[in-house]
């Protein structure tokens, strides 16, 4: 057995400082976390939770208000219009529809 054979299926953790600069425009997933999300009007629309990989698409899971229920936000420049992770909040400006995606 390796010592990669060893690793498999474990996480890595590393110390934040540890990490390299990323480039201009791009983010750790774990800066997003706990950011709150509101529309560019100034709605509430709740908390980011996670952030997902699907294929070519990056997703926000938000904790929405008043929940509890989910919504999915696509990572992009034209939906996500500000993002302050010092300040921990994302703006979005959401095209019709999509907050109320996951309504039952």
């Amino acid at each position: 057995m390796s010592r990669a054979d060893e690793l498999s299926g474990r996480d890595v953790f590393v110390p934040e400082e540890a990490l390299k600069p990323l480039e201009k425009g791009r983010l750790y997933d774990f800066e997003l976390i706990g950011c709150s999300v509101e529309t560019k009007e100034g709605e509430f629309v709740g908390v980011v939770k996670d952030v997902l990989a699907i294929g070519e698409s990056t997703l926000l899971a938000v904790d929405s208000e008043p929940g509890p229920k989910e919504v999915l936000i696509p990572l992009s420049q034209d939906i996500c219009v500000e993002i302050d992770t010092a300040g921990k909040r994302v703006v979005i400006d959401p095209p019709d529809g999509l907050l109320d995606l996951n309504e039952i």
